[in-house]
Formats: structure tokens, sequence, C-alpha cells
């Protein structure tokens, strides 16, 4: 009798404790940073088309990786590019506050890659930063 009700206390702390680890996954499954990439259309060259989308639910490194890249970056002054070519458009977001973190044009070049990045509602005000070839070849590698 006594073995019994021990029993029955270790199945009702199992179930406790399988509910709430079920219930933590469900709630923490929510995408909080999200990583768009594009590419102008051929046919509208206004438009974007984000054909490749990463998210911190499935690819924690791939963001990881990005941001790190993002915050190594250096400031270049007095630089001018083709506004409407870059080689790709990057736009990190968060979804889960309908917030726009990063707006960026891509282009790549012998030494690595320029990154363009708005700084207000329009492209007309960009900041320019450079990265290195190994950053560079990751992006264009993940892309």
């Amino acid at each position: 009798m006594k073995s019994l009700k021990i029993i029955y206390v270790i199945i009702v702390v199992i179930i406790i404790f399988l509910s709430g680890y079920f219930i933590g996954n469900i709630k923490n499954s929510k995408v909080s940073r999200e990583i768009r990439i594009g590419h102008n259309h051929s046919d509208y060259p206004d438009r974007i088309d984000y054909q490749n989308v990463f998210t911190d639910v499935d690819n924690q490194e791939i963001i990881d990786n990005f941001l790190m890249i993002y915050l190594h970056k250096e400031k270049i002054e007095n630089l001018y590019l083709e506004q409407d070519s870059p080689d790709i458009y990057i736009r990190v977001t968060s979804p889960k506050r309908a917030l726009g973190l990063i707006d960026a044009k891509v282009w790549f070049t012998k030494e690595g890659a320029i990154i363009g990045e708005r700084i207000a509602e329009g492209w007309e005000q960009t900041e320019y930063y450079s990265i290195d070839k190994d950053d560079a070849d990751y992006i264009k590698k993940t892309v």
C-alpha cells in the first residue's frame, strides 16, 4: 500500500514536469529575430524579392553570425556607390514586436563587401561600412 502511494506520487511529479516542459517549449517557439536576404526583381526594379528568410527558431547560428558580422563592420567616409544596384538586400526584423531593426544594401568587392545602412525613412540618408573578405564570403555562402 505504501509503495503504491509512492508510485502514484512519482507519476504525478513526472506528469507535472512534462506538462511544464511542453508548455515552456510552445511559448518559447515564437520567432524573435528574422533575417531576410533579397535581390531586385528582374522585371520590376523597385520590388525586392526576399528568397532567403532565416529565423532564430530554425537558424540560430546564422542569425548569430550575421549579427556578429554586422557588429564588427568598420565605418567608411565619403563613399559613392550605385544606390540602385546592390548585390543583395538585408533586413533584420523582430516579428514579435513588429519592428524593423536593420535595413541594408550590400555590394561585394574584391576586398570584402560594402554595407549601406539606411538610417532614416528613405535611402537618402545612408551610412556605409566595410567588412572583410571572410565575412563577405560567409554571407555569399549562406545566401
